[in-house]
């Protein structure tokens, strides 16, 4: 876009601040307010977490929630450099390398996709960031997770907040919550067996095959569908992995196929980049055998209901800052 004063090319901001709105009657006007305040980040599917109000934002959270995973550092396990599905090796996660949900996604998430005052649940809850950042934008939640240890930090992490976390396997879904009762369902379940977080049975993440651990996804969202209202978002937050020749499995598309089958359709596709970080440790060594590292992920957005309704639910987004 080019500055019509200067004829110089704008920059992004710069960009976002005039963004030219149509009305129905075809006359121009310049919208005045940039995209991060109107929509907390801009709207388009492509979320960038490097961008400064971005990071700016997450520090604010972090300091809020207090979760960097070092309580599950020497814990939980991820496959080693020569993993293969014969060998079944692992290593010990360090604190540096604990998968920790990512707090503007969440906040991002729930502004767009639900409402005040609404009710969100999460089958394979992890850690405590959802549920406090739902919470903490007075929502309930309720969080189903597999291990005890888990249940009993995230309870503590998040007292006096609406939160619930209930110890059981997410296939348990509606043992907890009753059928057509919820505003919002969020998931970030594992990632096959990327990342190891017990020795369970009926862990996903433990499963020596990917049809076994389709499987637990199917039965898991299939019952967490039911619980949700007509007319609502789920959101899905997931990322592709490799086979034991290195052929991706299309993760992502299997979730898709499991949420069309109970009548959700895919209404969103976004892109999450994530900071390089220590993937540019890696890349060399990857590269070697042409394997470009993974430096996103993929939201899911999934609508349950009349399209045609949702202008009518989900109002006008008004923005305040996050103290």
């Amino acid at each position: 876009m080019i500055d019509r004063n200067t004829k110089a090319p704008m920059t992004q901001n710069q960009c976002y601040k005039h963004v030219p709105c149509v009305d129905l009657f075809g006359d121009t006007k310049i919208k005045k307010e940039t995209f991060t305040e109107s929509f907390l980040v801009p709207p388009f599917s492509v979320l960038d977490t490097k961008q400064p109000y971005w990071q700016k934002r997450k520090k604010v959270w972090k300091n809020l929630i207090l979760d960097d995973g070092s309580t599950r550092a020497g814990k939980l396990a991820k496959r080693t450099e020569n993993w293969n599905e014969e060998s079944d090796t692992y290593e010990i996660i360090s604190k540096f390398d604990v998968s920790i949900l990512d707090p503007v996604l969440s906040e991002v998430l729930l502004k767009w996709f639900a409402f005040e005052n609404c009710k969100t649940f999460d089958p394979f809850a992890g850690d405590t960031v959802f549920g406090y950042v739902s919470s903490f934008l007075g929502n309930e939640f309720t969080g189903i997770e597999l291990r005890q240890e888990q249940v009993d930090f995230n309870k503590e992490k998040t007292k006096g907040l609406n939160t619930k976390y209930i110890c059981d396997d997410a296939v348990n879904v509606l043992n907890h919550i009753k059928e057509n009762t919820q505003d919002f369902l969020f998931s970030c379940p594992p990632y096959f067996n990327l990342e190891k977080y017990s020795q369970l049975p009926n862990d996903a993440s433990n499963q020596k095959e990917y049809k076994d651990f389709l499987q637990i996804l199917n039965v898991a969202f299939s019952n967490a569908i039911n619980c949700l209202k007509e007319n609502r978002f789920a959101c899905i937050v997931i990322g592709d992995v490799r086979d034991k020749k290195g052929y991706y499995r299309r993760l992502p598309h299997h979730i898709c196929d499991i949420f069309e089958a109970n009548g959700m359709k895919l209404y969103n596709e976004i892109i999450m980049f994530e900071m390089i970080g220590r993937k540019a440790l890696t890349a060399n060594r990857n590269f070697i055998t042409r394997k470009n590292p993974k430096t996103h992920q993929n939201v899911l957005v999934f609508y349950k209901g009349d399209e045609r309704r949702i202008k009518e639910i989900f109002k006008k987004l008004r923005w305040e800052n996050l103290n």
